[in-house]
């Protein structure tokens, strides 16, 4: 398995992200985050607060966490500029 392949095994859909928030309020979960995404249900997203944040910040968080697949991945930085990470 080339590093490309495993980069898109791993890494998450921003549509799919943005479709779960939006629907059910799940995001944290989707990247690894299972105790915030709780904690988020818990507090009723912050009383609405940590949710308006939070459609704000999400594009910034899905873009974070792809690149950190990336890398772990070990795709270099011209790999990270061809897939817009950075």
């Amino acid at each position: 398995m080339t590093n490309y392949e495993a980069y898109n095994a791993q890494k998450v859909n921003s549509q799919t992200i943005w479709l779960t928030f939006l629907l059910a309020g799940w995001s944290y979960g989707s990247m690894g985050q299972v105790a915030k995404q709780i904690f988020f249900y818990l507090t009723f997203g912050g009383f609405g607060l940590w949710t308006i944040y939070r459609l704000f910040t999400l594009n910034k968080a899905i873009k974070n966490y792809n690149k950190e697949v990336a890398l772990k991945c070990g795709l270099v930085a011209d790999d990270l500029i061809k897939l817009g990470l950075v």
